[in-house]
């Protein structure tokens, strides 16, 4: 070895042994607090001799009720804390936790665990070591569910204990474009996967680009990496120069041949809930800026629509009130609409049928879920849908021509929706016992637009 390169190596084994100084990679963030483990608190019923289904699928009667454990805590997915009065992102698979059934075919017991709160818990690093474990710290309430992008915005609300807090001095990670990194980038994905234990795993990977297929529309635009993820990664972190560019959300099915591949949700599919958190809760979400949404690059709704947001009121109470709210082309009307709205539905319920009889559903279980005779599902089987068989109208919207979007407003008559950005529509308020109430507006060019509050009268 050269004398100098010698020199350089002893240096370097020094540094190495101080130990309390950590050296991290560019890559890698110094505070490691934002990035959190999540789970719920699980109530566990547990039943003796339950009723199954026929086919054992289903349990016909869980049976005599044994007794009652928990609440357990349970870790199920990871999160990013994305603001300073603590707004979490995550994935919505990661909240909505379906019931553990576990069933012993000797003993005749049942267990069923269920979610014993509305809130998750959230696991963070007390003091920002990386090579410990988190501990319980707080409790988020949910703000944003959005099932459609699998995407959820939660906020801290309580401490383990339950206690309210309202701390607004969180650390947290900023978001990144995730349509601005350049082929074979480096991407650092961070999260709490079952097979890492209960620390904090960190690997690094590749961004290989896009996703793209058009028979698959809740995949298409994933980001693709070949950074090592697995069960519990999911709602996590994923980032591009130390910035937040997405959500790590799915891998590969293992018995596809090749290499394993992850797959991340860029962070513009979380706008929904952001603009939820700003206009609805009033909190100070991130902001995405349009040249994102814009890119050529997005290929989710955001990039050619904005999303709208309003409150619908009573008149003679000023409170909120639930409505059927509905957004309309200027050049039709309701009346057309509603034929549209039922021509699509039949055509959906054709589609849907005939999918699952083509993967052996047999007309009895069809019409067992779907509440129709099984001669009327017959019926349906038999029905060719082709262009004569559908309007003009029904051919353009499925084409992805614009004619109408409805929501409804919640208990508040806080509604969101999304309109396609820049033009004209007009805005329709319908609920039983109120005027029918309307207003011509015009989409904004951003990426939402709060239209305010609209008072709807009695009869």
């Amino acid at each position: 070895m050269h004398p100098r390169n010698l020199k350089a190596a002893t240096l370097a084994a020094a540094l190495l042994c101080l130990g309390r100084i950590p050296i991290l990679s560019d890559e890698i963030p110094s505070d490691f607090t934002p990035y959190v483990r999540l789970g719920h608190l699980l109530k566990v019923s547990v039943y003796r001799n339950p009723i199954l289904d026929p086919s054992g699928q289903g349990i016909v009667n869980p049976g005599e009720l044994v007794r009652e454990e928990g609440p357990i805590a349970m870790p199920v997915g990871s999160g990013a804390i994305i603001s300073a009065e603590g707004l979490i992102l995550t994935n919505w698979h990661v909240y909505a936790i379906e019931d553990q059934v576990q069933y012993d075919p000797r003993s005749r017991i049942l267990r069923v665990a269920e979610r014993a709160s509305t809130t998750m818990l959230v696991y963070r690093l007390i003091d920002n070591d990386p090579l410990k474990a988190p501990i319980v710290q707080f409790r988020a309430s949910p703000v944003s569910l959005d099932e459609e992008h699998d995407t959820a915005l939660l906020k801290i609300v309580e401490d383990a204990e339950g206690n309210p807090v309202d701390l607004r001095d969180f650390s947290y990670v900023a978001l990144g474009n995730p349509f601005g990194m350049k082929i074979n980038a480096d991407l650092a994905v961070l999260g709490y996967p079952g097979k890492g234990g209960d620390t904090i795993t960190i690997t690094d990977g590749k961004f290989l680009g896009y996703y793209r297929d058009d028979g698959f529309p809740g995949q298409d635009g994933f980001i693709k990496t070949d950074a090592a993820m697995s069960p519990g990664n999911s709602g996590g972190s994923a980032l591009n120069d130390l910035a937040l560019v997405g959500v790590p959300t799915a891998v590969t099915l293992p018995q596809l041949a090749g290499s394993d591949m992850g797959y991340i949700h860029p962070v513009t599919w979380a706008l929904k809930g952001l603009v939820v958190a700003q206009f609805k809760f009033g909190y100070h979400p991130p902001e995405i800026p349009l040249e994102w949404l814009t890119s050529p690059y997005n290929s989710d709704e955001t990039a050619q629509s904005i999303f709208l947001t309003g409150y619908i009121l009573a008149a003679n109470s000023g409170r909120g009130v639930g409505s059927q709210v509905i957004v309309i082309r200027p050049d039709k009307t309701l009346e057309e609409i509603a034929r549209l709205h039922q021509e699509l539905q039949s055509a959906a319920l054709v589609f849907l049928m005939r999918q699952m009889s083509e993967y052996g559903v047999s007309a009895e279980d069809l019409s067992r879920r779907f509440e129709v005779p099984v001669d009327r599902v017959k019926e349906i089987l038999e029905i060719e849908l082709s262009d004569e068989t559908i309007s003009e109208d029904t051919r353009r919207y499925l084409g992805g021509e614009f004619f109408y979007m409805n929501s409804e407003s919640d208990e508040d008559g806080f509604f969101i929706l999304s309109v396609p950005r820049g033009d004209k529509f007009v805005l329709h308020v319908l609920k039983e016992g109120y005027f029918p109430f309307h207003r011509d507006l015009k989409a904004q060019s951003g990426g939402f637009q709060d239209i305010g509050r609209f008072k709807i009268f009695g009869r």
